[in-house]
């Protein structure tokens, strides 16, 4: 029996906030250009640690694109884990040779 948890995304307040929808479209287009997601996550990190304070536009910018960069990485670690199940899988029907 497989139990598999899944993270309902709950909508940010700010996501009709030109600055947070810039942020996420900029993590979105650098990780279709072939950016890797840790050097994305690195950055987001990065950028954290440099946000100011309060409602101003970096920091709306700042989180919605790390949300966006935890959201895909959330993606591929959902990928991982489904393609070593299948591989666990496929392991065991080859060690009892049902292969």
């Amino acid at each position: 029996m497989t139990i598999s948890f899944s993270e309902t995304a709950t909508p940010s307040p700010f996501a009709s906030d030109p600055f947070y929808t810039l942020g996420i479209a900029d993590a979105y287009d650098e990780h279709q250009a072939g950016e890797d997601i840790h050097t994305l996550a690195r950055r987001a990190d990065e950028m954290l640690d440099a946000a100011p304070t309060g409602l101003v536009p970096a920091n709306l910018y700042v989180c919605g694109y790390a949300n966006t960069v935890r959201g895909i990485l959330n993606g591929h670690i959902a990928q991982i884990n489904a393609q070593t199940e299948v591989a666990h899988r496929w392991l065991g029907r080859t060690r009892e040779g049902v292969a």
